[in-house]
């Protein structure tokens, strides 16, 4: 009923994600592996089947000794735990017995010995109903829903949003829709460029052979550049499946504010999606609950505010209670609820 798909067996990985009628790309072999250049475990595809009801989920393996915190510390190999990769996951389940998929799911857990697992819920997926664990409404999601035309979806931006794209026009923007990955050296540049004025810390910072192993999701992603005259002075990196699409990374030019390349690559993005026939457009959240970029992001859906969901699941008890004990020794680890599982949580 139950059997793992190993991140090697990409062809099988894949097929299995592709039978699912609303698959999303975040279950792809390839996005897993993505995450796995970055450093979050080791993927496995989760799949569930029965008379009645099927059902997949991507999951990191991590072992816990690799953690900085338990290095030199743990032995290798013997402490587990679990989490969807950035963005969206949990379980996607066709059928109604969705019962029967956690229950399944959770003796698997538990004879593998896993101590916990974080779930970042799928914002179209219904498995939060029936997650045994803890859920927490973390932040808000922004989605643009394409299904009306495109003058009443402009219509329904925030005024200066409107006055943006006036302003970006009259400048002469233009933009362009790369499926392959073509101008990845302008988009890193770009990239880079504005994570190093942001000050994100250098391990949030996505290498290019991420990208590179992003760009092998054919049919799955693609790169909208927006130029003034000859250069590219913004660019986002936007995945898709069959129903959604994705803002995913991406970045612009300071010195190109004025333009306002921003507003200009989001609606560009926007006629993209809805001439490909998508349904939903999720720009995502920001860093805070109502921070500049979310407030950004609202202005082209003020009415598309929705709730972004997290589990926690204490799978061994006994084994998270030894690595908390463990964390014990360190005299200026305090425990923080907050922060899950509290055993990973870095110390100032």
């Amino acid at each position: 009923m139950l059997s793992v798909i190993n991140v090697d067996e990409s062809n099988t990985w894949d097929t299995i994600v592709r039978s699912f009628q609303k698959y999303d790309v975040q279950y792809l072999n390839g996005y897993a592996k993505a995450f796995e250049h970055h450093g979050e475990g080791t993927p496995i595809l989760i799949y569930y089947e029965d008379d009645s009801t099927r059902a997949m989920n991507v999951v990191m393996k991590r072992d816990i000794s690799e953690a900085k915190q338990f290095k030199r510390i743990l032995p290798k190999n013997e402490w587990f735990d679990l989490s969807t990769p950035p963005g969206y996951g949990g379980f996607w389940i066709e059928g109604e017995n969705q019962e029967a998929v956690e229950k399944a799911y959770v003796r698997f857990c538990e004879e593998k010995g896993f101590v916990s697992e974080f779930v970042r819920f799928h914002l179209f997926s219904n498995y939060r109903n029936c997650f045994s664990g803890e859920t927490e409404a973390r932040q808000k999601n922004v989605i643009r829903s394409l299904d009306e035309d495109i003058d009443d979806i402009v219509m329904d931006f925030e005024y200066k949003v409107r006055k943006n794209l006036k302003k970006a026009s009259r400048s002469g923007l233009r933009s362009e829709i790369d499926s392959s990955g073509k101008r990845l050296n302008e988009f890193l540049s770009i990239y880079y460029g504005t994570m190093r004025r942001n000050n994100v810390d250098t391990d949030s910072v996505f290498s290019e052979v991420f990208f590179k192993t992003i760009n092998k999701l054919a049919d799955n992603y693609v790169y909208l550049h927006v130029y003034f005259k000859e250069l590219i002075i913004s660019s986002e990196l936007i995945l898709y499946g069959p129903d959604n699409c994705y803002s995913f990374l991406g970045g612009t030019d300071e010195k190109y504010f004025d333009l306002r390349p921003n507003d200009f690559l989001k609606f560009e993005a926007i006629k993209w999606a809805k001439k490909k026939g998508l349904k939903r457009f999720v720009l995502g959240g920001g860093h805070g609950r109502d921070d500049g970029i979310f407030r950004f992001k609202k202005s082209f859906a003020p009415n598309g505010i929705h709730d972004y969901y997290i589990g926690r699941r204490v799978i061994n008890q006994s084994k998270y209670d030894d690595l908390l004990l463990l964390r014990s020794g360190d005299k200026s680890f305090v425990q923080d609820k907050g922060f899950f599982p509290e055993y990973r949580r870095d110390v100032e």
